[in-house]
């Protein structure tokens, strides 16, 4: 699961355009560099608040400034949450790593991780309203869309691209 304070990313939806868009849209993404703040976890631990490790690494991120911190390194482009290192599926352990995109020649240091995203193809699904709620129904209907039903999820690199207030896209690997 994918919930995040909203307070981290300052995005509130705009007036009655709440929800997810109806159908995805295919994209084809160039590989990035992202670097940031990262944990492990399940789907399972983050249905719990006992357990769920999601949100308090966005409040870390967004406390310590961390978008700040990357742009001054080099950091690029919008936040952006990579989904990667899956164990296996929806059911298994990944790595989320919350971060910018940055070049090959930044430098990085200590508690920075880095994930090399390939290039490939996905489908953008946008996410519209308030957060992190808008973002935690975006995945349960990725995860609808996808029972079932070609193309299947590659489970390599996924990503959420916070472009502007309000809207969040996430792009599944396929």
């Amino acid at each position: 699961m994918e919930p995040r304070d909203g307070a981290a990313t300052g995005a509130t939806a705009p007036e009655g355009k709440e929800g997810l868009s109806s159908e995805p849209e295919p994209r084809r993404a160039e590989g990035k560099r992202i670097a940031g703040l990262a944990i492990r976890t399940t789907n399972a631990a983050e249905f719990s608040p006992a357990t769920a490790k999601i949100p308090a690494l966005w409040g870390r991120f967004a406390s310590e400034r961390w978008a700040d911190k990357l742009e001054r390194i080099g950091g690029f482009g919008p936040v952006t949450a990579v989904y990667s290192a899956y164990e296996s599926d929806v059911s298994g352990s990944y790595q989320l790593l919350v971060g910018r995109q940055v070049s090959e020649t930044a430098t990085l240091v200590e508690p920075l991780q880095v994930v090399s995203a390939a290039p490939g193809s996905y489908l953008m699904f946008r996410c519209v309203g308030p957060l992190p709620q808008a973002v935690i129904d975006g995945w349960r209907d990725v995860w609808a869309y996808f029972s079932g039903r070609a193309p299947a999820r590659a489970y390599t690199y996924d990503l959420e691209i916070y472009a502007e207030a309000g809207a969040v896209e996430i792009w599944v690997a396929v």
